[in-house]
């Protein structure tokens, strides 16, 4: 709901294929840093050492490029973290603290998360503030409606465009488009 799913798509992408073409490369490297080693090679001395050091950095940096672009892929998965707790908030508002208590990080670390992601368009719709993340509602629609659990049946009121948590049984409900209140 608070995620820009096109702009994951493409990072999802970006990702795939600049790791892909790296590990080639970095295969490929490998393969010419054995050819001297080879017994049909006559490569001796000075020409065999500068050969080697040469694929041996390409080779490191294709490796760094692949850590760094995982990396870049494990920040988009912390994002849909941090959507699927902005999903059950059913006010509008949690704090930097309850998000940190909730996924185990650090608030500094939240935070930085949270400006990062909202800075470079991955989330969408929500306003940091000083203590506390805001959501801002997709639609003009501010007005709670009370529905039934789906489990157990308790009363639950859920923020129109949004979706909450039974506070009896923990089931996650979102308040369909179609669902008559």
């Amino acid at each position: 709901m608070y995620l820009n799913h096109g702009k994951i798509a493409a990072s999802k992408v970006v990702n795939g294929l600049v790791i892909g073409g790296c590990g080639l490369m970095t295969f490929i490297n490998l393969l010419f840093m054995a050819a001297p080693f080879s017994n049909s090679a006559n490569m001796h001395g000075l020409p065999v050492l500068i050969f080697l050091a040469f694929f041996f950095m390409l080779t490191a940096g294709n490796v760094a490029i692949i850590i760094w672009r995982i990396m870049a892929m494990r920040k988009v998965s912390r994002c849909r973290i941090y959507n699927s707790l902005l999903e059950e908030d059913h006010d509008g508002i949690i704090t930097y603290d309850s998000i940190a208590s909730m996924t185990g990080f650090k608030v500094p670390f939240v935070i930085r998360d949270l400006m990062w992601f909202t800075g470079h368009g991955y989330m969408v719709n929500v306003t940091l503030g000083r203590n506390a993340v805001r959501v801002d509602l997709l639609s003009n629609e501010t007005e709670f409606v009370a529905v039934s659990c789906p489990s157990c049946g308790a009363v639950v009121n859920i923020r129109k465009g949004g979706g909450g948590r039974c506070q009896h049984c923990g089931t996650f409900m979102r308040l369909q488009e179609d669902q008559n209140v």
